[in-house]
């Protein structure tokens, strides 16, 4: 008997949701139009890091750009957002790195990028160097994104990224002191 009257219960609850005649877009969030300027890899670009140890490991990048919609489960407004994203891929058994952008409101955007466990998120008001050697090279306006976490656990894991928006990553640390540079 109690299984029918909860089996009643769910199935009234159903039914009472508001069904929506016709959805309502409330707002189409778009990228600012410099937004081009700071994402530094085309589709199918290639660029090579080399470890301290001098292996060298190529990567490929892969682009996605796609209009997304969000909302609620329970109301019939929604809005469109532009996203995109870069998969950045080695044959080489190395962190899966991708970088994810979403536009938000008055051309404010959501802009990180993850490497293994770790997080980065590029914000507009980051610290920037004005100049930074890598590998024998100097690069201009760089940023120096920390991570936030350490586990011993994993040495492996990325513990520091240098980074600019007109060339890309530059290079990684990880936490037990190896270290990839831009060739």
């Amino acid at each position: 008997m109690k299984i029918l009257i909860i089996s009643f219960l769910i199935a009234s609850v159903g039914f009472c949701t508001p069904k929506c005649d016709e959805s309502n877009l409330i707002d189409a969030y778009a990228f600012p139009e410099n937004m081009e300027e700071l994402i530094p890899y085309e589709n199918q670009d290639k660029f090579t890091l080399i470890h301290n140890s001098g292996t060298e490991i190529p990567f490929e990048v892969f682009r996605n750009s796609t209009i997304e919609t969000g909302g609620c489960d329970h109301c019939c407004d929604y809005y469109t957002y532009e996203n995109e994203e870069l998969f950045v891929i080695s044959d080489y058994p190395f962190y899966d790195i991708q970088f994810n952008i979403n536009a938000g409101e008055e051309g404010i955007f959501n802009y990180g990028i993850s490497i293994g466990r770790e997080y980065f998120s590029l914000e507009e008001n980051m610290q920037m160097s004005d100049s930074v050697k890598i590998n024998d090279q100097y690069f201009h306006e760089v940023f120096k994104l920390k991570s936030n976490s350490y586990s011993e656990e994993y040495e492996r894991e990325v513990d520091s990224l240098y980074f600019n928006y007109s060339t890309g990553i530059l290079k990684i640390i990880q936490q037990n002191g190896d270290t990839y540079e831009i060739h």
